[in-house]
């Protein structure tokens, strides 16, 4: 028998296969990883709208008094209040429209599915924000995927 030097077909093959189920791996390690950043970041927005709303809450304790904020809900729908001009001046409670109409924009332009509400216990003020994101847990190669509703709530006392 002759001695054969180099690679046989076989060996090749085997070797190709190897490297591309690496790949592979590696792109969908990749791939969970561009997914849970995003994610991060629309649970950092949230959290961060959320105290927005909370310092628009404290900037206006005349809007609070009169009830203004109490109950509302936004998602981006909401009518255009514009109070930044000099005058005429608005009232408080246009001016809770406005914070409520730019919570609104910010939370829909920003999170999919976004949404906001603001419920009210005496003197205490419960902001939430909802949200979908990409899933990333279990059915997440099949057809069976739905878009994971998340929830923010930051409670304030004025």
């Amino acid at each position: 028998m002759k001695s054969h030097a180099g690679a046989t077909l076989i060996e090749v093959l085997v070797t190709v296969l190897i490297l591309a189920v690496g790949l592979l791996g590696l792109a969908a390690t990749q791939t969970m990883s561009l997914k849970n950043g995003n994610n991060s970041h629309q649970r950092y927005f949230a959290a961060l709208a959320a105290e927005e709303m909370a310092d628009r809450l404290r900037a206006n304790p005349e809007g609070v008094a009169l009830g203004a904020y109490d109950g509302a809900e936004v998602n981006g729908e909401e009518s255009v209040i514009n109070c930044r001009t000099p005058s005429p001046r608005c009232t408080a409670r246009q001016l809770a429209l406005m914070d409520l109409y730019e919570w609104g924009q910010a939370i829909s332009t920003n999170l999919p599915a976004g949404a906001g509400r603001i419920s009210r216990d005496g003197s205490q003020f419960t902001l939430t924000v909802d949200w979908s994101e990409q899933p990333t847990g279990t059915n997440r190669g099949s057809n069976l995927v739905q878009a994971d509703e998340f929830s923010f709530a930051l409670e304030v006392e004025l």
